[in-house]
């Protein structure tokens, strides 16, 4: 018969000793159950008793209580608990700084005038939207809509074509790191972050509240700086945020995005980064304690970074200078037109002070500074490349500006190479140290450029078109000097520190001699003879030599903890050596034998040891590698500069050649050379190798072949330069101010002569042409084809006297050729026989 538990009211079988529901014992419910009758069997002597049954083996206690939490989850329990309001007063210097930086540059209305268009709010919304870049936002621009971006109500083709109504829309985005606002961004973070510091410091020291527990809300030590860091990264990434929304404002249908996403996840990574170096720095040095190899890359990466800081304030500080002694800088950058209130350039020059720095070290280096822009649409298309290196330095200014520019790359590479040597422990570190260098350059000089692209398309004109224009370091160039430039001071420095008395651990400090401080107990004197002697005459004090090398005794006031080191390997004895009999005691003549600030030249007494041939292969090994990249990207950065260089060589004749150049009373004085007989034909005179054209290559000259289609013979230290537009080709020397370009343009469909009468209308308006002057301006036959020359001379933006002379024809196949030689008024004598030359040897290959 079934019963029921007491406990829990379970059903369960009467024999059944524990609850099978809760486990219990069910006896206390079983016991008015049994009847009387059934203990005279149990007491009958007769049988033997009955065994109890078993009991049911009890099932496991359900686990009832929950388990605890993981490292992370108790981590982040522990910081979302902790002090929320000492972290918001940290993360509030920095959000404190954008919103002040963008109220004062929405104060100027920026030449607005009485009518304003862009109100004080929205230029705040915009200016925040430029800080943000700082921090790895964009900014993007986008309208659409029936009226022109060129204006208001007017038509981009003028006042006839306003009735077109088409519809317009494009979009341009800004790529620009203002590397000022990032630096003052983390310098004011760190300030909020120091003073956080302070106050959790205070906290930790401050006595427990009543009943032995801790205050409410501190972490335990350990984690208090990783918590804490955490709790004003996050506050910083939500005000950034929410400043990146509001700084999307939309303006008579135009939209500006921020890009609000990026630029928290870049607050988020910063903040971080530095909250965490200052609030878990005691913390960490404890762990890194324990692990050379980290310690190792940590302290080199603070070397790097306070060189790498260093160095900007030295280039930016010469960068600033530089901009300051140019003349109507605002003429140049037309800063000044934006309102009745000039806004100094220098200002916008402050802002991204640190960009120019990087750029000043890159040029002081070797790196040149690029500009490319590039465009195409429905009519057609172009691009242009253009670099600023030393050579166009000399030209623009002096050679005094490249010997500055050099002296200042020279100063922040030693200054790079003396920090590392000062604070490395090892070579290797200082090695670590410099690499680290250049990759932080190298980051700044991708970042500090400035690159700008634009799209935009008429909907019922059918046009669309594309353009973009990008100022930057070179960077391929940057990486290929910043090698050589980086690890040269990084080796030489040491060496030169201790020339000039300072000591690093990179260099080994010369050997001291033994016996320097005087001889310890019990140890020989050095230079005295070593006797041997029986056991029964030896001292007493022999018994107690073998315990020497357990405990040496220490030199006194020994100068550095090496010279301490040295010192018990000379008193060491492996066995029971004899000892000598007693002799004086080393005055202080003896002591004065060596001063800790004298460089012992003399040879020791105690041998160098040897050098491991380890260690020198991994020197040589090292060199080798570098010499290895170097010349690798050497050779890349040359093959992507020269794209003909190839076909250049293919059609070089290496051979010494004879001149045949005729004298100069037999040249005719026309300025044209006679067209070439015909029964030579253009396109197959070079075709071989060998062939009368290359044997008639003048001394001096080389042969150039060009993919375009064409050849002709420029001077030996020429070579191509590029191809701008897709249809210029520029041959020229190492300064580039004497340059050929090569114009082919397929399918003309106009004549030469119509074309170089338009072309002169240009260069009578432009503006890096003043007082251009007609030489010669006419028809001729070049080659049996119908041509046209023209010659002139101008005044360049440097204000040196220019030559320029251009032949162009057309071809069979309807190709325009235009051979154009420019070069300096004061050698044009030489390069008029250069003209000529390449012209009596131009020859077609396609």
């Amino acid at each position: 018969m079934a019963s029921f538990c007491p406990h829990c009211g379970a059903q369960a079988p009467d024999e059944a000793r524990f609850c099978m529901k809760c486990g219990r014992e069910r006896t206390p419910e079983r016991e008015p159950t049994v009847q009387g009758p059934a203990a005279p069997p149990a007491a009958s002597p007769g049988q033997p008793p009955v065994p109890p049954l078993a009991p049911p083996v009890a099932p496991p206690p359900p686990a009832f209580a929950p388990g605890g939490p993981s490292p992370v989850g108790a981590f982040l329990g522990r910081a979302f608990r902790g002090d929320w309001a000492g972290s918001a007063q940290a993360a509030l210097w920095p959000v404190g700084l954008l919103v002040i930086a963008a109220v004062a540059l929405a104060v100027p209305s920026y030449g607005q005038g009485s009518d304003v268009v862009v109100g004080f709010g929205d230029r705040m919304r915009i200016s925040l939207a430029l800080l943000l870049q700082s921090l790895g936002g964009g900014f993007e621009v986008s309208a659409s809509g029936g009226s022109s971006p060129f204006g208001g109500g007017g038509s981009p083709f003028g006042s006839g074509g306003g009735d077109m109504g088409a519809e317009f829309s494009g979009g341009a985005a800004l790529s620009l790191v203002p590397l000022t606002v990032t630096a003052l961004w983390i310098l004011a973070l760190w300030i909020g972050v120091r003073v956080l510091r302070s106050r959790l410091r205070a906290r930790a020291t401050s006595p427990a509240v009543p009943g032995g527990h801790p205050v409410p809300g501190t972490p335990v030590p350990g984690t208090p700086g990783l918590e804490a860091a955490l709790r004003v990264a996050l506050l910083v990434t939500v005000g950034v945020l929410v400043l990146g929304l509001f700084a999307q404002p939309s303006i008579q249908g135009v939209r500006i995005s921020s890009s609000p996403v990026l630029a928290a996840l870049g607050a988020l990574l910063i903040s971080l980064a530095v909250a965490a170096g200052m609030l878990h720095r005691d913390d960490l040095a404890q762990w890194l304690a324990a692990r050379p190899a980290a310690l190792a890359l940590v302290r080199a990466t603070g070397t790097a970074l306070r060189a790498l800081a260093v160095v900007l304030v030295i280039c930016s500080i010469a960068a600033f200078i530089s901009i300051a002694q140019i003349d109507d800088l605002g003429d140049v950058s037309d800063v000044s037109d934006l309102g009745q209130a000039d806004l100094s350039p220098l200002v916008v020059a402050l802002l991204v002070l640190p960009n120019l720095g990087a750029m000043a070290l890159g040029l002081g280096w070797g790196a040149p500074i690029s500009f490319e822009a590039g465009g195409s649409s429905t009519y057609g298309g172009g691009y242009q490349h253009q670099s600023f290196g030393l050579s166009e330095l000399g030209d623009v200014t002096n050679s005094w500006a490249v010997v500055g520019a050099l002296a200042l790359g020279t100063v922040c590479a030693l200054t790079v190479g003396v920090m590392a040597a000062r604070r490395s422990s090892d070579r290797r570190e200082q090695l670590l140290s410099a690499g680290i260098f250049l990759c932080l350059f190298l980051l700044l000089g991708a970042l500090g450029g400035l690159g700008v692209k634009a799209t935009g398309a008429a909907s019922d004109l059918g046009g669309s078109g594309t353009g973009s224009a990008g100022v930057g370091l070179g960077m391929a160039e940057a990486l290929l000097f910043g090698l050589l430039w980086v690890f040269a001071a990084a080796f030489l420095a040491p060496y030169l520190m201790q020339m000039a008395g300072a000591r690093t651990g990179i260099v080994p400090e010369p050997q001291v001699p033994p016996g320097a401080f005087g001889p310890a107990p019990g140890a020989p004197v050095p230079g005295a003879p070593v006797q041997a002697y029986p056991a029964s005459a030896a001292p007493v004090q022999a018994p107690a030599a073998p315990e020497a090398p357990k405990e040496p005794p220490a030199p006194n006031d020994p100068p550095n903890p090496a010279v301490a080191a040295a010192l018990p390997t000379a008193t060491a004895a492996p066995g029971p050596t004899p000892t000598p009999p007693p002799g004086p005691t080393p005055g202080p003549a003896a002591a004065a034998l060596y001063d800790p600030h004298t460089f012992q030249l003399g040879v020791q007494q105690a041998a160098a040891p040897a050098k491991s041939p380890r260690r020198a292969g991994i020197w040589v090994a090292t060199i080798a590698g570098a010499f290895v990249i170097g010349g690798g990207v050497a050779a890349g950065v040359l093959l992507l500069e020269d794209n003909g260089g190839k076909d250049d060589r293919a059609g070089r004749d290496d051979k010494p050649a004879v001149s045949t150049e005729q004298p100069a009373t037999s040249q005719a004085p026309t300025p044209a050379p006679s067209p070439t007989p015909s029964a030579t034909p253009d396109r197959a005179t070079d075709a071989t190798p060998g062939t009368t054209p290359d044997a008639t290559v003048p001394s001096g000259y080389r042969k150039a072949v060009d993919p375009m289609g064409f050849s002709f013979v420029i001077p030996d230290v020429w070579s191509r330069q590029g191809v701008e537009n897709g249809s210029q080709i520029t041959y020229a020397g190492s300064t580039g101010a004497e340059h050929y370009l090569i114009g082919v343009i397929p399918d003309a469909g106009y004549t030469s002569y119509d074309n170089i009468l338009n072309m002169e209308k240009h260069a009578e308006e432009d503006r890096k042409k003043q007082d251009y002057q007609r030489i010669d301006l006419r028809r001729n036959t070049f080659q049996g084809r119908p041509g046209a020359i023209w010659e002139y001379t101008y005044r360049d933006e440097g204000g040196r006297t220019m030559h320029g002379i251009d032949q162009s024809y057309v071809a069979e196949d309807g190709t325009e050729y235009t051979i154009y030689l420019v070069g300096q008024q004061d050698v044009w004598a030489d390069l008029k026989r250069t003209y000529r030359t390449g012209l009596e040897s131009w020859r077609l290959t396609n």
